[in-house]
């Protein structure tokens, strides 16, 4: 019996023996380099405008996911079926705000006289991320209610209040009708 436990220690230091061996020669043999320099740090340009349109789209999607996590909450299928109307109409809007971030993007960098348009998209974009926001805000609180005081025909008014709340993103034309000072506007004005 000692004899078999005397090969396996002598087994066990050679293998060890060995494992060294072969980290010498390859340490040795590994040319020798500088080490890589770190990658450079992210930069933050303040003002650039690809980020004033994306911030403005991700504003809206946050709020989709944060409607759609607290849906996913709710323990009563009803209630949740009827939340997860809203966080879907919230969500088939996203493709526009994209499309009229790309439209601001691409009118920044167009001609001088374009400012005016390039004003109304940004404050379409930053209302639409708004009211994205205050309808996730909205169903956050009918979960947290919901949770509190379970009471589904409460739940259905708010699902029908927060329907009432949709198109969330203005119809084009609010960013490409006259602009307030032209001609055409006064005429509405005055017609008014």
């Amino acid at each position: 019996m000692d004899g078999i436990w005397v090969q396996v220690l002598i087994a066990l230091l050679a293998g060890s023996c060995g494992a060294v061996m072969m980290l010498a020669i390859g340490v040795a043999r590994k040319p020798r380099t500088a080490p890589a320099p770190p990658p450079p740090a992210a930069r933050y340009v303040p003002s650039s405008s690809l980020d004033q349109w994306l911030h403005e789209v991700r504003r809206c999607e946050q709020a989709v996911r944060r409607a759609a996590r607290a849906v996913d909450a709710v323990s009563s299928s009803h209630a949740r079926q009827w939340l997860q109307t809203v966080v879907r109409r919230m969500d088939a809007e996203l493709p526009n705000v994209r499309a009229l971030s790309e439209l601001g993007r691409g009118l920044a960098g167009s001609e001088p006289g374009d400012d005016a348009v390039v004003r109304r998209v940004h404050s379409q974009l930053d209302d639409a991320a708004t009211r994205f926001s205050m309808v996730a805000d909205h169903v956050v609180e009918t979960v947290v209610q919901l949770v509190a005081d379970p009471d589904l025909s409460r739940v259905h008014e708010q699902v029908t209040v927060l329907r009432e709340q949709f198109p969330l993103l203005r119809p084009m034309s609010a960013v490409f009708g006259p602009t307030p000072g032209s001609a055409p506007a006064r005429a509405l004005v005055r017609a008014a």
